[in-house]
């Protein structure tokens, strides 16, 4: 690098990001209904965590009382065969409430530069 360019300092002001051009009407709908979604998200991994909570205790006291309590851990005389339906429901919800949240984090109104961008794209792809 030469050494003029190390001892000069002009530094050139960036350009202004473009903003999208897409109606404010539009981007105030939109955004209610973020929060809206955002509300709802909140209230169901709140109702995850506490279902878990509760449910968890209950899973194990009904396995441990169907099998034996302290005298034998199951009904074949195997130690440690319980039934795992606390796994399922876990798995389920958590999926519905992992969905939930990448919907409301990962959706955002399209821009017309995606669409310009998507536009371009089909047209080098036909040719």
């Amino acid at each position: 690098m030469p050494a003029e360019m190390l001892t000069k300092n002009e530094r050139k002001v960036s350009q202004p990001i473009p903003t999208p051009s897409v109606p404010d009407d539009y981007l105030r709908q939109w955004a209610q209904q973020h929060v809206e979604r955002v509300r709802r998200l909140k209230l169901h991994l709140a109702a995850y965590v506490l279902g878990m909570i509760v449910l968890t205790p209950v899973w194990a006291l009904v396995e441990w009382q169907a099998n034996g309590a302290f005298e034998r851990w199951s009904d074949n005389s195997n130690p440690g065969d319980w039934e795992p339906w606390i796994l399922y429901v876990g798995l389920i919800w958590g999926f519905v409430v992992a969905f939930m949240a990448l919907r409301t984090y990962f959706d955002r109104p399209t821009t017309d530069a995606e669409i310009d961008a998507e536009v371009r794209r089909v047209k080098s792809a036909a040719r």
